[in-house]
């Protein structure tokens, strides 16, 4: 998300909002989705212990990870949250949640023989709107309240799904290969690896608003991504 407000001098992340963020990431939105993605399957494998990153903490910034190991002690799968207040390079808000599936070989060693790893289209939904949720409602307080803010630029969400680790011929995957994508029809535009759409909006929203919008946005980026078919009662 970037969060263009106007006046934001006084927004700092101080010791006591940082520690309630420490204390909220392991209910968040995001988490509670990372944990179902398991336990649909069959594993116990809980988004709970997040830590933060090594580097680029500051009063400025804040980033942090949850990472659901295998049994080799890799990283099966990986969450992650950064928020960054504006610098003298970066003139917005910048909120950001993530997921990744790090690894599925070491995610299905996790859950234990017969579990599938492909991600469902609603199960991309379910993750995207968390991610969502997490990014505009938990990450903003953590620089300070934002309620009394007025916008200098409309504010913008960016929603994604994109392969980033090659194949063994070194060339990045489709997202069919990873993720169901059957439901929205014939494809027009051939093998894609990356999928993305943006929303202008506010980030204060219901969920059932927030829900909606997205729906609305991701048959808009399957069709920009030749899902021409694509309509949101398929969703």
């Amino acid at each position: 998300m970037n969060l263009p407000w106007a006046e934001v001098s006084t927004l700092e992340i101080n010791k006591f909002r940082r520690t309630r963020l420490e204390q909220l990431l392991p209910h968040s939105a995001v988490a509670g989705e990372v944990t179902l993605l398991s336990r649909r399957r069959g594993g116990a494998l809980p988004a709970a212990r997040w830590e933060r990153w090594p580097f680029g903490n500051s009063g400025r910034s804040a980033g942090y990870t949850c990472s659901i190991g295998g049994p080799d002690g890799g990283a099966a799968v990986k969450a992650s949250v950064i928020l960054a207040l504006p610098t003298a390079m970066e003139s917005t808000v910048v909120a950001c949640a993530d997921v990744l599936i790090e690894s599925p070989e070491a995610w299905a060693a996790a859950l234990g023989p017969g579990w599938d790893t492909q991600l469902g289209l609603g199960e991309v939904q379910a993750v995207l709107l968390g991610a969502w949720e997490t990014a505009a409602e938990l990450l903003p307080d953590v620089g300070g309240d934002p309620a009394g803010l007025s916008w200098a630029a409309p504010p913008t969400t960016e929603l994604r799904m994109t392969c980033e680790q090659p194949a063994g011929n070194g060339v990045l995957p489709g997202l069919d290969t990873l993720v169901g994508l059957s439901q929205l029809g014939v494809n027009d535009g051939g093998q894609r690896s990356r999928m993305a759409v943006t929303i202008t909006a506010g980030p204060a929203m219901g969920r059932s608003e927030r829900r909606r919008l997205l729906r609305e946005a991701l048959v808009h980026m399957a069709r920009e991504f030749g899902d021409v078919d694509a309509e949101v009662d398929l969703l």
